[in-house]
Formats: C-alpha cells, sequence, structure tokens
C-alpha cells in the first residue's frame, strides 16, 4: 500500500498547489518583467502556468470577465457567499480539474474582479 506521499492523488494535489503558487507569484511579482502586463497577460500567463486547457478559439480574458460575471451575479447581496462560489467552480469544473477551477476563479479575482478576493479564501 502507498504511502501518503507515495499516493498519486496526494501528488497530483500538491503538483497543482504548486502550479497555483507559480501562478499567483507570475501574477504579482512581475516586478522583473523588462516591460508591465496588461491585465490581459497577467491572466494568460496565469491560466498557461496552471496547465488549465484553453481551446484555440477561446477568448481568454473574456472568460475570465464571464467568471467574474457569474460572481457578481452570485455574491451581489448575497450575505453567504459560499454557494455562488462553489456554483463558479462546478460550473468551471466541467472542462477541467476542480484544481484548476479554482485557480481559474482566483486568477480571474485577481486580475478582472478583486472586489471579491476576501471571497477566495486561502
Amino acid at each position: 500500500m502507498p504511502t501518503p506521499e507515495e499516493h498519486p492523488m496526494i501528488r497530483h494535489r500538491r503538483t497543482v498547489a504548486a502550479a497555483m503558487a507559480t501562478a499567483g507569484l507570475a501574477l504579482f511579482a512581475g516586478g522583473a518583467v523588462a516591460h508591465a502586463e496588461t491585465p490581459d497577460e497577467k491572466f494568460a500567463t496565469a491560466v498557461t502556468a496552471m496547465g488549465i486547457p484553453i481551446g484555440p478559439n477561446e477568448d481568454l480574458p473574456l472568460l475570465g470577465q464571464r467568471v467574474c460575471g457569474m460572481l457578481d451575479t452570485g455574491l451581489t447581496g448575497n450575505p453567504n457567499p459560499v454557494p455562488a462560489v462553489r456554483g463558479v467552480v462546478s460550473t468551471l469544473a466541467g472542462n477541467m480539474t476542480r484544481e484548476q477551477a479554482v485557480g481559474l476563479m482566483r486568477a480571474s479575482v485577481a486580475v478582472y474582479c478583486p472586489q471579491w478576493g476576501r471571497y477566495m479564501g486561502r
């Protein structure tokens, strides 16, 4: 029987967590870059770093803005943000892993709708 460290799911989660941390650093530690990235470039960098599958005809900035639109609809005036956040993750998880869906939502919030950042958890 594999130890917890050898279990494939634990390794996968650690890999996804490391990718999300890398994406977060890429999103916010861009000071060493010679030119300033646009918000759309920051978002694309974060999504690429997480390995999220994006179709060739997908408008990536629009996807991030749609995530914010879902959060706007679900969180505005709602005293309990949990169902709205879970709903966004469930919607996104149709085409990717749950971890990637959470990462995409967090990247969207960081770039396009930081007012919802307090609901994103750790």
